[in-house]
């Protein structure tokens, strides 16, 4: 339980970082963030959309969130960010801490790396200064790791250098499921992995240290791997659908927002009756032929609506909670998207109590949406 709410502290830190100064930083939004390779940003840069490349020089930390983020420049200070994919071929002088699905490093890191993703590549040119941990699906490291190197995944790959242990927990399963460490390998000290299958070591591989497996705790290992991700899955799936309701649907999502915001409790009773009544129709409607299309688009939509209500009152708790802590309101929406899908995320996910509560969150993202096509059609009469 310690290690899974250490992880827990890690990932809220992940992405709760960029609030602590976020005011001497340089925020850069759209579809298409570009920092061009003769450009100096002075300071942080915050950037979120579409895209962000980065091919000049960040004097301070880089924290992003996009669909894709490329690093070609140099981030003189820490990356922080979130993305569907992210590469990084520059030199970084302080720490990376990434999450997303595919993640793939090239450059040099000065200090430390953290990356959490589906897939994950520290490539045959990266160079990380001091330790490096993952946690994901697959993983393969290739390049050069001065420090230790340690994470969670279904399968690993070493075929690089490692400067002192490597720690691993492996997925269980099939013959795939296993740490594999080719003969170019070279590590610095012990190979101690939990796996329910033998690792596949190469005789040729240079290993300084001991090798030991520790069968016994795959199992635990393979059930926290499996709840870490599933949360972390979660919640960059929600940052992501919000980054485009934030960026593209921004002036509606707004509105939204202030509706709901405006009263809370008065919307809680549509949303709760949307959620129950459009089902039963649906059904109903799928008895008569003429009805089943009709049936179809209630279904879509109401799936689409319920999810995307939690996203809209994560939203609005992130608001209030900026508005309070710090006493602004002018703070950018993609600041209260982070804080308010880490926060309540992690309360849905309180045993016993987490389902009512994002039941209710879905009920107030219901009535402020309907309060907002209420409001419009309203308008059109």
């Amino acid at each position: 339980m310690k290690t899974k709410i250490f992880k827990i502290l890690i990932l809220t830190a992940l992405f709760l970082l960029p609030l602590a100064a976020v005011r001497a930083a340089d925020t850069k939004t759209g579809n298409s963030v570009y920092v061009a390779k003769d450009e100096i940003v002075s300071g942080n840069l915050y950037a979120a959309g579409g895209t962000i490349t980065v091919d000049g020089t960040v004097s301070g930390d880089l924290i992003a969130a996009a669909q894709i983020i490329n690093v070609n420049g140099r981030v003189e200070g820490d990356i922080i960010a979130a993305a569907q994919t992210i590469i990084i071929n520059g030199e970084v002088g302080g720490n990376v801490r990434i999450a997303g699905n595919s993640l793939t490093l090239n450059g040099k890191v000065s200090r430390n790396v953290n990356a959490f993703g589906a897939n994950i590549v520290f490539g045959a040119d990266s160079r990380i200064g001091w330790d490096a941990y993952f946690a994901g699906a697959n993983a393969e490291v290739r390049g050069t790791i001065d420090g230790g190197l340690s994470g969670q995944a279904g399968q690993v790959l070493v075929s690089g250098k490692i400067g002192k242990d490597l720690n691993l927990k492996l997925g269980k399963g099939g013959v795939n499921k296993q740490l594999t460490i080719t003969p170019e390998a070279i590590i610095n000290g012990d190979v101690i992995y939990a796996s329910q299958n033998p690792a596949n070591i190469s005789d040729q591989a240079n290993i300084a240290g001991k090798t030991q497996r520790n069968a016994s705790s795959a199992e635990n290992s393979n059930t926290l791997l499996s709840w870490i991700w599933k949360k972390l899955f979660t919640i960059f799936s929600a940052l992501t659908v919000g980054l485009v309701l934030i960026f593209i649907g921004k002036n509606i999502t707004t509105k939204i927002l202030d509706q709901m915001e405006e009263s809370p409790l008065k919307i809680l009773v549509p949303g709760l009756i949307i959620m129950f009544v459009l089902p039963p129709i649906a059904l109903i409607l799928l008895f008569t032929i003429i009805g089943i299309p009709l049936a179809l688009l209630i279904v879509v939509w109401w799936l689409m609506a319920t999810y995307l209500a939690k996203i809209f009152t994560a939203i609005l708790v992130g608001r209030l909670i900026i508005n309070n802590i710090f006493k602004k309101n002018d703070w950018p929406l993609i600041y209260s998207l982070i804080l308010g899908v880490i926060v309540c995320w992690l309360i849905f996910a309180i045993p016993f109590a987490g389902w009512l509560l994002a039941l209710i969150a879905v009920w107030i993202g219901l009535g402020g949406i309907w309060s907002y096509v209420s409001s419009q059609l309203g308008k059109i009469s």
